[in-house]
């Protein structure tokens, strides 16, 4: 018995069918559709020859590759602006906090060269009344940096503050430059 071959109007109506549903007619998937019979070069064959007979089918494949082009490329612009508005909105917000913790650094500063201001003038009035102090009129710094032994008493203040306590008290074994129990105290008394 002979065996049939596939026609091209089998190829044809087949291809048809798919084109209503929508789908592309690949040599695959119209072979898939007549049962796995037919070989794919003899598929092949009709689909191009029935592509040359009929182009508008082509056209309508390509009509619709435009067509997803056009949609994901207006979608793509749409993606980069939200995303743009995105990032702008994030930038302004940042920029936003940068100003504000630079408006604090600011005020913090002001405030420091305001105590630093005020520090120096207190340091120049105390220097001011140091100098034009009269001998019998030692400020209460003179006092604490008499008792720390940063300077040497004036021969009118020798017995100021707690009492002289000369190194005649210590006993024998020390010398003056020892340090005692007793220089211990009479050290902090005098602070």
């Amino acid at each position: 018995m002979a065996r049939s071959g596939l026609t091209k109007a089998q190829v044809r109506s087949v291809r048809d069918r798919m084109l209503a549903d929508g789908k592309y007619p690949s040599v695959d998937a119209v072979r898939h559709a007549l049962g796995d019979s037919g070989s794919k070069s003899t598929i092949h064959k009709y689909l191009r020859e029935l592509r040359d007979e009929d182009p508008d089918v082509g056209l309508q494949r390509d009509d619709t590759e435009e067509a997803l082009r056009a949609v994901v490329g207006q979608l793509a612009e749409r993606l980069h602006a939200n995303a743009d508005a995105r990032i702008k909105a994030r930038i302004a917000a940042l920029q936003a906090a940068h100003d504000d913790v630079l408006h604090q650094k600011e005020e913090e500063l002001a405030a420091l060269r305001a105590t630093v201001a005020a520090l120096s003038a207190r340091v120049t009035q105390l220097e001011t009344r140091r100098a034009g102090d009269s001998p019998g009129d030692e400020p209460d710094d003179e006092r604490y940096a008499l008792a720390r032994g940063w300077r040497t008493p004036r021969p009118d203040q020798a017995h100021a503050g707690f009492g002289r306590f000369d190194s005649g008290l210590l006993s024998s074994r020390s010398g003056p430059g020892a340090s005692s129990p007793f220089d211990m105290i009479r050290t902090v008394a005098r602070s």
